[in-house]
C-alpha cells in the first residue's frame, strides 16, 4: 500500500488544496496490478479526508479489494458549485480532481473502474456528484447519507449537529428552491434522467438520530420508483463504529465481489 499526501493549486476552488491517495501496491491479498479502479471518497461535516484515514480502514480495503482511495477535505460545503463565493467544489470533485489525479497516478480512466462514495455530508455529496457526473462514475456508495439537507439543517437537534438554517440557505436557497431541484436527492435520483443512472449502494445505521429518518423515506422512494439499489442497515448511530462495520460491504460491492471474501489480510510468501 502507497499512501502519497499531495497539495496542487486548484482550478475550481482558487485556491491550494491538499488530497490523500491510497494505492494498492504491497499484494497482500493478491496482486494487484495498474491500472487501479478508484474511488473518490468524500469526507463528512467538520471532518478530514486524514481523520478519515485514521478511523477507518481505508488503507484494508484498498490493498484487499485493489481499488485506489481519493480524498479531498470536505468544507462544510455540501460538495456544490457556489459561483456566489467564487468556490466550484462540484466541479472540483467530479471533474478536475478525476482528471488531475488520472494524470498523476496509475488510475483506470474507464467508467466502470471509477466510483464516488463519502460519510454523512460526503454521502450527500456523493449521490449528487454521482448522478451529476453519471458518464464518469459507474457506483455511488452513500453511507449514512445526509440525504435531505433540508431536514436536518432546520430539524430540532440542529445546533447538536453544528448546522444552522442561514448556512442551508447560503448553500442551497429557499426551501421552496431545493425542494424538485437537482439538489433534491429524491428528484435526482428518480426523475430528473434515467441514462446512465449508477449503481447505488445505501446504507445507515438504525439508531442513526441525525440521517436516519431521511434515509429511510429516500431509500423507500427509490423503490417505490423501481431505481434498483443495495440497501443495508445495521445498528449503529451516526458514528465511526458503525462506518467501520461497514468498511467491507461498501468495499465489496464497489469491488464487485460478495461480502467477506475478501476482509483479510495475509502475508505474502
Amino acid at each position: 500500500m502507497a499512501f502519497i499526501q499531495m497539495e496542487y493549486k486548484s482550478e475550481a476552488l482558487l485556491r491550494g488544496t491538499s488530497i490523500k491517495v491510497i494505492l494498492p501496491t504491497d499484494g497482500m491479498s493478491g496482486k494487484w496490478e495498474p491500472p487501479f479502479q478508484t474511488v473518490y471518497f468524500l469526507p463528512g461535516y467538520s471532518t478530514t479526508a486524514m481523520e478519515l484515514i485514521t478511523y477507518l480502514n481505508l488503507r484494508k480495503q484498498a490493498e484487499l479489494k485493489g481499488i485506489a482511495i481519493v480524498l479531498p477535505d470536505g468544507e462544510n460545503l455540501f460538495y456544490q458549485d457556489l459561483p456566489q463565493r467564487m468556490t466550484f467544489y462540484s466541479t472540483y470533485v467530479g471533474k478536475e480532481l478525476v482528471e488531475v489525479t488520472r494524470k498523476l497516478f496509475p488510475l483506470s480512466h474507464r467508467r466502470e473502474d471509477t466510483y464516488i462514495a463519502g460519510i454523512s455530508m460526503g454521502g450527500y455529496g456523493a449521490l449528487y456528484n454521482g448522478m451529476r457526473y453519471r458518464h464518469t462514475f459507474s457506483k455511488v456508495a452513500a453511507i449514512s447519507p445526509a440525504s435531505d439537507p433540508c431536514v436536518l439543517m432546520s430539524g430540532e437537534n440542529v445546533e447538536a449537529y453544528g448546522f444552522s438554517w442561514k448556512q442551508f440557505e447560503g448553500i442551497f436557497g429557499s426551501r421552496k428552491m431545493f425542494y424538485g431541484s437537482e439538489w433534491d436527492m429524491e428528484n435526482m435520483w428518480t426523475k430528473l434522467s434515467l441514462e446512465n443512472r449508477p449503481e447505488l449502494f445505501l446504507c445507515c445505521g438504525t439508531e442513526d438520530r441525525a440521517v436516519g429518518n431521511a434515509v429511510e423515506k429516500f431509500e423507500n422512494v427509490l423503490k417505490k420508483a423501481g431505481v434498483s439499489h443495495v440497501y443495508k442497515e445495521g445498528h449503529g448511530d451516526h458514528e465511526i463504529y458503525y462506518w467501520e462495520q461497514m468498511m467491507d460491504s461498501v468495499f465489496s460491492f464497489l469491488a464487485g465481489i460478495e461480502e467477506k471474501t475478501k476482509d483479510k489480510l495475509v502475508i505474502p510468501d
